[in-house]
């Protein structure tokens, strides 16, 4: 199907799969038995090894989940089980069941759930995912900052749904805001949007500040709809009104594949607006890079001394998965390598939701700097303007129990 496969193809209308599916997992050390023959005839004694418990994570189809997608298939004795979920919705519900223990997402997702109740316990243990939110157009619209997309449509995608008040969109009206927009005042229509061929049905936001149009789209509509230049109805039944897609707000390797295959078909997308730049004053990190995503757990697993061992295995073993990937950057033999164990992941866990993601779109994303992990900041070293941040883009600060044991 070509490189438009890679942009975690998803089914329009992803059904989510039942509780027994998600609980895709690697438990660490199963039971051993050890029959001992005495010598003399003596009895046969069993020695049992003690049964390491996995950590329990879930994650959507995030860029945050690729490292955790490469460590597991590199040691499948890790002690991790992946929950595998479609949205934030199925997020809550995985610790609503008492399933999920530890959350792989954006920084303000985590933190946000934290604030709202769903997952109160959570501690955010480490941040690895820096830099991939990018506004997409093509280049023959000379958009350079989000001035030039007044009055004009933009796509906005979650990785499986729309996105609409997701981690991206709350990233998206935090960029509006930081380029001198106001994004609290806004209304919204549900339209109608032809997806080759199939009748999509689409909620339109228009910010009254700046005049932004934003369609909330699954990844593969937006696509669809961004190369085909098709005129999107707004609402109002006049179709002399109807403009095509400007720009589309996504995240990597979305975002590299989405160029990629731009070139294919002789369209030349541009990274137009890096979105991690336009957060400007915080000094704990490089201006080119944000606190993107993270991993947290819940408190009642960090302070049990029985499960100190898993998450120990579990955070070493991620972090040196992201070294590996940044690693590899100019050694094209390792990125391929690498990357193609964590395609194949991909299409074992997130499979179920219609979503690949193929290496040579994640090998480009990461070669040329446009996804970056890292795992040299921890959370007390970046703590004062991390919760500056969050508080930046959630309106209110989250509890200091959330940053760390």
């Amino acid at each position: 199907m070509g490189i438009l496969k890679w942009v975690m193809r998803a089914a329009i209308n992803a059904s989510s799969s039942s509780r027994t599916g998600r609980l895709i997992g690697l438990s660490g050390v199963g039971l051993c038995l050890l029959a001992l023959a005495g010598c003399g005839g003596g009895t046969a004694a069993a020695v049992t090894q003690a049964v390491v418990q996995p950590i329990r994570v879930t994650s959507t189809p995030n860029p945050s989940v690729l490292p955790l997608l490469l460590a597991m298939a590199q040691d499948p004795s890790l002690p991790v089980t992946l929950l595998p979920v479609s949205n934030g919705s199925e997020i809550d519900q995985a610790f609503a069941n008492q399933d999920a223990e530890a959350l792989l997402a954006m920084t303000w997702v985590e933190a946000g759930k934290v604030l709202s109740g769903a997952e109160p316990d959570l501690r955010l243990v480490s941040v690895n995912f820096w830099r991939g939110f990018f506004e997409l157009a093509a280049q023959s619209l000379g958009v350079t900052n989000f001035t030039d997309l007044t009055g004009r449509n933009i796509l906005l995608s979650g990785p499986v749904g729309g996105g609409r008040n997701g981690g991206p969109d709350t990233l998206f009206q935090g960029a509006l805001k930081r380029a001198g927009f106001d994004p609290t005042t806004y209304e919204e229509n549900t339209v109608t949007v032809d997806v080759n061929g199939t009748p999509l049905s689409v909620v339109r936001r228009h910010y009254d500040s700046g005049d932004f149009r934003v369609y909330y789209l699954p990844v593969t509509a937006a696509v669809s709809v961004l190369n085909s230049g098709q005129l999107l109805d707004d609402g109002d039944g006049n179709s002399q009104n109807d403009m095509p897609a400007s720009a589309s707000f996504m995240v990597d390797p979305a975002a590299t594949g989405i160029v990629m295959q731009g070139m294919m078909s002789n369209i030349t997308y541009g990274k137009a607006i890096d979105i991690q730049t336009l957060f400007t004053g915080y000094l704990s990190w490089p201006p080119s890079e944000l606190p993107l995503g993270g991993l947290s757990i819940r408190a009642s697993v960090l302070d049990d001394p029985s499960r100190a061992a898993a998450v120990a295995r579990l955070r070493a073993a991620y972090e040196k998965a992201a070294n590996d990937l940044m690693a590899a950057r100019g050694y094209p033999m390792q990125m391929r390598d690498l990357t193609t164990q964590i395609a194949d992941q991909v299409n074992r866990y997130y499979g179920q939701y219609g979503l690949s993601l193929p290496a040579p779109v994640i090998a480009a994303a990461l070669t040329n700097g446009s996804l970056v992990y890292r795992t040299d900041l921890s959370v007390n070293a970046i703590l004062p303007d991390l919760v500056a941040f969050h508080t930046e883009l959630l309106g209110k600060a989250p509890p200091t129990s959330f940053y760390g044991p």
